[in-house]
């Protein structure tokens, strides 16, 4: 059986172009020795091959003969990688590839990289599959809603585990360029499959990695960081990294995010980018006011966060004006709205800076971010308020200011409950999940919803507690449009 199984396997990196002819005899000499085997029979294999047929029941049997250590998904994903990781090309020919099909045009670069990642497995294609995905059409513009049901949490005997071994430092974190060929462990995901592709941006050679998420949030998810482990910064390099990028792959947009605790992302010790091949909701908001300055468009735009777009076809004259607008807002204070730019020596104002190309013009969006708590509001003056966590409790990043919500796996089951609780008159108290949603199942108990579109009833409910996350996330709040309209003025 397994001798059939690996034939299979070898036809399917041919028939992906992950495995080179040439490279046959040797990714089977890797496969043979990965599972302990001594003896194999080269098949004729004429049929289309299904990787999430063959692949599967190769690690029930590697299982089966104790080469798995746990039944795990974490240990079948190292196992996995690694008989993945012998039918792929070297990190360095994966760069020849990639440096190839670029002189073509970049988009058959990405679109390339992007298949190759799926087709091994790298990009978890099933597991995204099991999101859930809807629109909730809010005041402001449609917004992306998605719950996450497709990573993983780990087993609680790996947790266990986990807290009696000492922290391995290497790699230093999920996103180092040491992780390329990595087997994984109790702190690391699966990298032996994992290729990353070097750039250069901002004259700074070879000194970048391009790179997908394993588990994309939107289209072509790309990460772009730096090959340094050093600490996210929001500055005029920064800016200037981004239009680069973008003049290498104007098909992608691209953004970072704040480098400060609460408004930054949930990776702040190592300096990146994320981008992809998509549209974005933000990118659909109504403008409230539009100046021209400077052969620029400066628009303020109708949006639950302070967000100012500038676009213009000269990157220079668009670049002067962002600039500008990061270092005013760097030092900008408003005691009447709470904004300060700094307290005790510790900076509170950045932004959230997001770029993309459209019709030949650069298009930068400039989200206002402030990170000051208060004993009132000890979570951030400018976060989430504690009566939403039950929805949204982590920092709001960049995929969220652009209106896409990524909301956790446990929320799908504890929806189910709600539906029995408003739908088939079950009692709240048989859900023990259910206690952090008591509030707002009494409020939605006095909306009248009928058992058929309790779905969708609930999924606006969902997109409403969104907006309003989004709202307290925004710095001028919308009766304070005059006083963001008067910092735009006295900028630009």
């Amino acid at each position: 059986m397994m001798n059939h199984l690996i034939n299979q396997l070898i036809q399917y990196g041919i028939q992906e172009d992950i495995l080179n002819m040439v490279d046959r005899d040797y990714a089977t000499n890797q496969l043979l020795f990965l599972l302990k085997l001594d003896h194999f029979e080269r098949e004729e294999i004429t049929e289309s091959i299904d990787f999430f047929s063959v692949m599967p029941t190769i690690l029930t049997e590697a299982y089966n003969k104790g080469l798995i250590p746990s039944d795990s998904i974490q240990d079948f994903d190292h196992f996995e990688a690694k008989l993945m990781d012998a039918l792929m090309p070297r990190p360095s020919q994966m760069e020849q590839r990639f440096r190839q099909l670029y002189k073509k045009a970049p988009v058959y670069a990405t679109n390339d990289f992007y298949r190759f990642s799926q087709k091994t497995n790298y990009i978890k294609t099933e597991r995204i599959k099991k999101n859930i995905h809807f629109v909730y059409e809010g005041k402001y513009a449609p917004l992306d809603i998605s719950i996450n049901l497709s990573k993983p949490e780990k087993d609680p005997k790996k947790i266990a585990l986990q807290s009696k071994i000492d922290e391995n430092n290497y790699p230093k974190c999920a996103l180092c360029m040491e992780n390329v060929g990595f087997f994984g462990d109790e702190n690391h995901a699966s990298r032996s499959n994992h290729r990353v592709i070097t750039l250069t941006l901002n004259h700074e050679k070879d000194q970048w990695g391009f790179q997908y998420s394993p588990y994309s949030y939107f289209n072509e998810h790309a990460i772009i960081l730096k090959k340094d482990h050093i600490p996210m910064h929001v500055n005029v390099d920064t800016l200037n990294e981004l239009v680069d990028f973008v003049n290498q792959f104007p098909h992608y947009t691209i953004g970072s995010n704040a480098e400060l605790p609460i408004v930054g992302g949930s990776i702040l010790n190592h300096y990146h980018f994320q981008g992809g091949k998509a549209d974005f909701p933000i990118e659909k908001a109504r403008v409230l006011r539009e100046y021209k300055v400077r052969k620029t468009k400066v628009e303020i735009l109708d949006w639950p966060m302070s967000v100012i777009r500038v676009s213009g076809g000269s990157e220079f004259k668009v670049l002067d004006v962002v600039t500008d607008i990061l270092n005013a807002w760097k030092n900008y204070n408003n005691p009447d709205l709470n904004i300060y730019a700094k307290t005790n020596d510790e900076e509170h104002n950045t932004i959230t800076p997001i770029l993309t190309i459209k019709e030949g013009k650069y298009q930068f969006y400039i989200i206002l971010r402030n990170n000051l708590t208060t004993e009132e509001r000890p979570y951030g003056v400018f976060h989430p308020r504690e009566e939403y966590f039950h929805i949204k409790k982590e920092n709001i990043g960049l995929i969220e200011v652009m209106g896409l919500a990524i909301l956790p796996g446990r929320l799908m089951k504890e929806l189910d409950e709600i539906k029995k609780v408003l739908s088939q008159n079950h009692s709240i108290d048989q859900f023990p999940d259910l206690e952090k949603h008591e509030a707002w199942i009494e409020t939605m108990k006095k909306e009248k919803t009928s058992e058929e579109n309790i779905n969708q009833f609930l999924y606006n409910q969902v997109g409403m507690i969104f907006e309003k996350v989004l709202e307290d996330c925004g710095v001028f709040k919308a009766e304070d449009k005059h006083e963001f309209f008067r910092f735009i003025e006295k900028t630009i």
